[in-house]
């Protein structure tokens, strides 16, 4: 099977609209994030723009432990997530081809040990995130339109489609920016970010229903950072934002309460042409 990486071809006009939270510029990925050797921190999974190989780097909280190798992906597959499709305890790749086709890599720590293809996406639609939306233990695709601006939920059985529903539709200039559960009800919410004033917002659901919305922290694009990935860093059971410079190449946390922020502290900062894995990957640094 021949899984994914390399840069997807969005069009402009989607892109310019729709990617204020996504790409932000020509190095800009939504941060692929799980605990790979299993001591109860969340890593960084990075994807080289060159050669394509992949590396995961241990983290404890903020700080920078050891890093390896992982898996080294074909030609026109990428990375676009982390989760445990499989349910034996070791998060797994998924990825995108460019022609919008999904896989799974089932791995043991860094280690493939098999792989299956999941749906394709539909034209005009956009993998945005991964959660489990039924309750049933399997991760599941969140999809958005960014021309109705319709969201929707493939609820998947590993990587078998089994069915699905519309979420809610988003608000002009918004876009969702990662699914975390913020209120630790059980329940996996949109975080959404402006594409204007770079507000970020949390949207509590309830399965497919949207209960209720608060505004979270405004991210500092002037000065040249973007929200790449969302994760509990902390271990105090609320999902912290993961924020990248793109001149400098320097990560951060900001840990939250819910859609308040705590706190932060800076992160290890990335190798030029190392990029977190996502679905809008536009290119490599100079």
């Amino acid at each position: 099977m021949n899984p994914p990486t390399q840069v997807k071809k969005i069009p402009i006009l989607p892109l310019l609209i729709a990617l204020a939270l996504l790409a932000r510029s020509a190095d800009a990925r939504l941060a692929a994030i799980s605990d790979f050797n299993g001591d109860d921190h969340r890593d960084y999974v990075l994807q080289n723009d060159n050669t394509y190989q992949t590396a995961i780097w241990y983290l404890d909280n903020n700080v920078l432990v050891s890093d390896v190798h992982g898996p080294t992906l074909p030609t026109n597959w990428f990375v676009v997530g982390v989760a445990d499709f499989n349910r034996d305890g070791h998060p797994d790749y998924l990825l995108e081809s460019d022609t919008s086709q999904t896989a799974i890599w089932y791995l043991s720590g860094r280690t493939v040990i098999a792989g299956a293809y999941g749906p394709s996406i539909p034209s005009g639609w956009f993998l945005v995130g991964i959660a489990d939306f039924n309750g049933d233990g399997y991760p599941d695709y969140v999809l958005s339109n960014l021309t109705t601006r319709q969201t929707a939920i493939w609820y998947l059985r590993n990587n078998v489609h089994i069915g699905g529903g519309y979420g809610p539709t988003l608000p002009t200039n918004w876009w969702v920016a990662g699914v975390a559960d913020f209120n630790r009800d059980g329940h996996p919410d949109y975080v959404l970010e402006s594409g204007t004033s770079y507000q970020t917002a949390i949207w509590y659901l309830s399965g497919l229903t949207f209960t209720g919305a608060a505004y979270g922290p405004t991210i500092p694009t002037g000065r040249g950072w973007g929200l790449e990935g969302i994760a509990d860093f902390n271990s105090d059971g609320y999902p912290d934002y993961v924020l990248e410079n793109f001149n400098t190449y320097q990560t951060a946390i900001w840990y939250l309460r819910n859609n308040v922020l705590i706190s932060g502290a800076y992160g290890p900062i990335l190798p030029c042409a190392w990029d977190y894995c996502s679905p809008w990957d536009y290119g490599c640094c100079p």
